[in-house]
């Protein structure tokens, strides 16, 4: 089973964690609720799992596949940092 391509964004999450195979460097945002990351490439550091507020981003340390998922039941992710700013709803 691969990890979907990149989807267009913004993309509203539930509490399922979803796989995204993603680039280093590729910015997620949080315009909505919270958000929730973890990865195998986030293993061995301080903070091995990201939990993001609205209005937050993380940074990709390294290419690989990363689950994201809403911890309080929505959440909505964005790939672009344009966007960060805008507030959408759950």
């Amino acid at each position: 089973m691969h990890a979907p391509q990149t989807p267009q964004t913004p993309l509203t999450l539930g509490s399922i964690p979803q796989p995204f195979r993603l680039p280093r460097g590729q910015v997620l945002a949080c315009i909505g609720g919270c958000l929730w990351i973890t990865s195998d490439a986030l293993a061995g550091l301080r903070d091995s799992d990201v939990v993001l507020e609205s209005g937050e981003s993380f940074v990709t340390p390294q290419a690989a596949t990363y689950f994201v998922g809403a911890p309080r039941g929505c959440g909505v992710l964005d790939f672009s940092p344009a966007l960060q700013r805008t507030e959408t709803t759950c």
